[in-house]
């Protein structure tokens, strides 16, 4: 009895020996938050416009992890790595009390494999390797032509694995066109981050301690209204139906479209890239090679500078894989008088030259397809000086 009296007491003496120590101000620590709060900007551009690659990111704000796997894309994912993504604590606070993005916001994407697929917990996708990082900057300084006032940049490498010192912009329309057409607020896809869901707007105090962590129970016909609203949402899903076409130099039905693009006969067409080049969207994977072919009519509006392309007007563009042996193709083709802001043009994309069945869109009216390509002549972003 006296042992177990004994025992309680020291047992007691240490957890108010701890309660009394973490009561106590940690010297080592006390001067970090003043140092962050007193800083505000949390990247730096060297003399020819190119961004310094930021340091210490993984200390700010960390917002979220999305991951698009090959294996929920047909094995052709536009971005199959994990996405860690930071956010400077600044521009974090003030988008909690503003719900606004501030001057100077940076978001820094590091780019984590897929590793294995199977652990003790269960099956599913595990990080691998770091393999590259990425920014985003939102800047009415420093770069007051960009949609938005948004930059991206890049420092990855992927042949040698090291990160380069300093990052030039992206062309805007390699990035900026998806992200304003998708993007919940601001060019930033808040939609996919709940972190900063729960952020935007707050004011004081902090979400995360808010004690509500699932949403309220729905009914089964909310369940599937929300199901629905999700497909209508998807933005590969087509939003219009594809007219009968009377004539076409390349058709618009699934069957015959996949034969005629085996048979290679688009590769007659007169206008056409003279060698392969490294695509600047996410057709197949940003970088891989790409090259285009333009039918006639296409072409001749192109050169006649045309502000609406004519019905009939088809684009074919082969899709590359990194040992440049075709992988699959892009396709749209016009079919009515007007563009009615994507939906008068076909669209498809395939990512097999094999299986017709592995698509990431078809139809007309396609909101991934149209939104980068909203920044093009009529939606074509094809240089001209391509085809003369």
């Amino acid at each position: 009895m006296k042992m177990r009296s004994k025992t309680l007491a020291s047992g007691l003496a240490i957890c108010l020996a701890m309660g009394l120590l973490a009561c106590q101000p940690q010297s080592s620590n006390s001067s970090e938050p003043e140092t962050v709060s007193k800083k505000t900007s949390f990247y730096e551009l060297d003399s020819t416009g190119a961004l310094i690659r930021p340091t210490d990111y993984r200390t700010w704000v960390f917002v979220g992890t999305p991951v698009t796997p090959n294996d929920l894309n047909n094995g052709k994912a536009p971005f199959p790595e994990f996405h860690n993504v930071y956010i400077d604590p600044v521009s974090y606070e003030h988008y909690k009390a503003t719900g606004q993005w501030r001057e100077g916001t940076i978001l820094m994407k590091e780019l984590v494999s897929v590793g294995t697929k199977a652990a003790v917990s269960g099956n599913g996708y595990f990080m691998g390797e770091f393999i590259g990082l990425e920014a985003t900057i939102k800047s009415a300084k420093d770069f007051p032509n960009e949609p938005g006032n948004w930059a991206y940049f890049s420092f990855t490498n992927p042949e040698t694995g090291i990160l380069a010192e300093t990052g030039n912009a992206f062309e805007a329309a390699s990035c900026n066109s998806c992200h304003e057409g998708n993007a919940q607020d601001d060019f930033v896809f808040t939609q996919y981050y709940p972190v900063l869901s729960a952020a935007k707007g707050y004011g004081a105090g902090s979400p995360e301690n808010v004690s509500r962590r699932t949403a309220e129970k729905k009914s089964p016909s909310a369940v599937a209204q929300d199901q629905s609203m999700d497909d209508e949402n998807d933005p590969w899903m087509a939003t219009a139906p594809t007219p009968e076409l009377a004539s076409s130099d390349v058709p618009v039905k699934l069957d015959p479209l996949f034969a005629y693009l085996q048979s290679g006969n688009y590769r007659k067409f007169k206008y056409q890239e003279s060698e392969n080049h490294p695509s600047i969207g996410p057709h197949t994977q940003l970088g891989l090679p790409v090259r285009v072919y333009y039918n006639e009519t296409i072409a001749k509006s192109l050169l006649d500078g045309q502000k609406e392309h004519p019905k009939g007007s088809a684009v074919v563009k082969e899709m590359f894989d990194a040992d440049n042996i075709l992988a699959g193709w892009a396709v749209m083709v016009k079919t009515q008088d007007t563009s009615d802001g994507g939906k008068g043009w076909f669209w498809y994309e395939g990512i097999s030259v094999s299986d017709k069945t592995k698509m990431a869109a078809i139809g007309n009216g396609v909101p991934g397809c149209q939104s980068c390509h909203t920044i093009g002549s009529d939606m074509v972003r094809s240089n001209v000086s391509a085809i003369q």
